[in-house]
């Protein structure tokens, strides 16, 4: 091959490789919560399947596609670590997607160890739900109502309500099942397969069914 054959493959090893010196995504990802990194997020960006067209997604990723960043992380979400999954997440978060932002935040949630991880966590959350990510308005309630030994449950049930009237989606559910819980002070049962269903019409595929309890949707 001849060496001017060779300039387009070394311009997209760079691209791919991080040539030049420059400090590769994710590198820092420690030492600096997430959430203070966010720019603008995307909704609900156009996401490439990547199993078979890695190496174009990864070249797509590199060049700001929110999609093909997503794409990349929902192809090793079988194959990957739990730490290399948080850093295509993180990545993908960093590019626009709000939905990136949502499991990247869950993967520290999880896994938390201190007080300024599960802070974060929920900023991320926040910013997220800032764009109607319905799952990170969820995952915010759950934040309040599940962490810590005094968790404010007068607060969490308002953001819950709000979120759920204005959202609709995995918030709803959250609801319901911190209701059931009687954690939240007295209400109606009638309300659950109400809320169930709000959270089905938002696009909380598990919400939807006959389900006797909202217990039973997070098994």
């Amino acid at each position: 091959m001849k060496p001017s054959h060779l300039a387009p493959l070394v311009a997209l090893a760079c691209v791919l490789l991080s040539c030049g010196g420059h400090q590769r995504e994710g590198t820092s990802a420690a030492a600096v919560c997430l959430a203070d990194e966010i720019g603008a997020l995307e909704l609900s960006p156009s996401i490439p399947s990547c199993s078979s067209r890695k190496v174009e997604c990864e070249l797509r990723c590199r060049l700001g596609e929110a999609g093909a960043c997503l794409g990349i992380a929902y192809w090793a979400e079988k194959s990957s670590s739990p730490g290399e999954l948080q850093g295509l997440y993180r990545r993908a978060c960093l590019r626009g997607a709000a939905n990136a932002c949502t499991n990247y935040a869950a993967t520290v949630w999880t896994g938390k160890t201190t007080e300024a991880q599960v802070d974060c966590a929920r900023r991320t959350f926040e910013k997220a739900c800032a764009v109607k990510e319905q799952f990170a308005c969820g995952m915010v309630g759950r934040v309040m109502l599940e962490s810590g030994g005094s968790p404010d449950y007068t607060a969490g049930r308002s953001y819950l309500q709000t979120s759920c009237d204005r959202i609709g989606g995995f918030s709803c559910r959250v609801l319901a099942r911190h209701l059931e819980s009687g954690n939240l002070g007295a209400y109606d049962p009638k309300v659950i397969p109400v809320l169930l269903k709000r959270a089905c019409d938002g696009g909380d595929v598990y919400s939807c069914g006959n389900h006797p309890t909202a217990a039973e949707t997070f098994n």
